[in-house]
């Protein structure tokens, strides 16, 4: 299978794309991007009988920091509690996981950097659960499955994320053009 994301124009023509085009040029990109190459990974990490978790947790996170970021200029937990209610959150309160982003926010940070955690004992996946998540005694219990169909949702064609342009005016938008610029061209 090949999935390569960065390597489909010629550099030149991609960084002078973004820097002389509309914001539009690399925020699309950016979803498009994650939309057909990202995310159709994620996508496979819920299908039945081969679940992947930790996989889930770990790129579902990294595309959220990273549109949190270039979006509204936001890092780590409060970056990604904004990222899940503008473009995650259902309208039940068991779909709202920005309630719950700082113990998923820790938890990712266990599985990436440490694997072992305290943090471990407060989070459990129940993927028969019909609920997105909810709390029993002290401990958290998310359906990674509805979890990643809300995320899969806000980069759907109808989907939140695509509505962007709703959410910022036109000097916002030149705002995030210079934030995915830098950080594209300093990487």
């Amino acid at each position: 299978m090949e999935n390569r994301a960065h390597n489909i124009e010629p550099l030149e023509k991609r960084i002078n794309r973004f820097q002389n085009g509309h914001p539009i040029e690399i925020i699309e990109t950016l979803l498009n991007s994650i939309t057909i190459f990202f995310n159709n990974e994620i996508r496979l990490t819920i299908e039945r009988d081969n679940y992947q978790t930790s996989l889930l947790f770990l790129g579902i996170h990294a595309a959220a920091l990273t549109i949190a970021e270039g979006f509204f200029g936001k890092k780590g937990p409060d970056g990604y509690k904004l990222f899940l209610e503008k473009f995650v959150d259902g309208k039940t309160p068991d779909t709202k996981f920005s309630s719950i982003a700082e113990p998923i926010h820790n938890w990712r940070n266990i599985v990436a950097h440490q694997w072992l955690g305290i943090v471990g004992y407060d989070i459990e996946y129940d993927y028969n659960s019909v609920k997105g998540w909810e709390k029993r005694d002290n401990t958290i219990f998310i359906n990674p499955k509805i979890y990643c169909e809300h995320y899969l949702n806000a980069f759907s064609s109808k989907g939140k994320l695509w509505k962007y342009q709703d959410i910022f005016t036109e000097e916002e938008l030149y705002q995030i053009k210079d934030r995915l610029l830098n950080k594209f061209l300093r990487r």
